[in-house]
């Protein structure tokens, strides 16, 4: 008999195949769709006047187009939030159980470098070379906020003008001697948020880093609230969400993840809801 566990991963993989062939095709639709807008818009300026009931007919197919386009656009993101889930559980599946910081002179720098290693693309890409620890960003409101390391990427051309492509990426830390208080979460979350509207890009990663020494244990609040805490950021209609996340380094060197965000090759971004 087979395991049922692994009969759901089998099936799952069989799914993720066909994601890249399945955005091809929502691609060639969306621009069929975008030819056809702009012939039928035409058409429009053209009998509208004249032709009444023609017109007439020629705005609900107009309308029709612009909601398939909507639907379209949705479904190619709902096709890219599956194929970066399934790489998460893949990773998550064949990780190590227990995963160790690497060398540095401080736990920032070497959960950056932990970070990096999981993203090869980050030695490469300019972000790399961007990384500043500390950091002092305004925000949206004019406060400013400090934090223990930042990583910023800036957005594709067609996402700042049109809200389509890549959103950009912006990686914030903060470092915690003692357990972090559920105060103290909520002080990051909306530190990153309003950071994040005074940049216009949505938060990628906002993680608490804590050093954790001898029997520290964290509050039954602070617990809680990582559960719920959730960044938003909203762009052309879209609204961005992102994980509140805590990395507790052990004496040993060990890392605890709460949740646990699996990178995958490449500059990882915030799900579009």
């Amino acid at each position: 008999m087979d395991n049922p566990i692994s009969a759901i991963f089998d099936l799952s993989e069989e799914v993720n195949r066909e994601i890249p062939r399945i955005r091809k095709l929502v691609t060639y639709a969306t621009v069929f769709i975008g030819v056809w807008l702009v012939i039928n818009f035409l058409l429009i300026l053209a009998v509208i006047f004249r032709e009444l009931i023609i017109g007439a007919l020629l705005v609900v197919f107009f309308v029709i187009g612009i909601l398939a386009l909507a639907m379209l656009r949705n479904l190619g993101d709902f096709m890219k939030y599956y194929a970066v889930r399934h790489a998460a559980i893949v990773r998550v599946r064949n990780d190590d159980p227990v995963i160790y910081a690497p060398k540095g002179e401080t736990a920032v720098l070497r959960l950056f470098a932990f970070i990096r290693s999981r993203n090869p693309v980050m030695d490469q890409a300019p972000p790399h070379h961007q990384f500043q620890s500390p950091a002092i960003l305004k925000g949206r409101t004019g406060l400013f906020y400090n934090f223990d390391g930042y990583l910023p990427a800036r957005a594709g051309a067609l996402w700042r003008i049109f809200g389509a492509g890549y959103p950009g990426y912006q990686l914030f830390i903060k470092h915690f001697q003692n357990a972090p208080r559920a105060e103290d979460l909520a002080a990051l979350k909306q530190a990153a948020e309003d950071v994040s509207s005074g940049t216009h890009l949505p938060v990628s990663r906002a993680i608490a880093l804590w050093s954790r020494k001898g029997e520290q244990n964290l509050s039954d609040e602070a617990y809680n609230y990582l559960g719920t805490a959730t960044i938003y950021f909203s762009h052309w209609g879209k609204r961005y969400a992102t994980a509140l996340e805590l990395i507790v380094e052990n004496e040993d060197g060990s890392y605890e993840f709460m949740p646990y965000i699996a990178d995958g090759h490449g500059l990882p971004g915030p799900r579009a809801q």
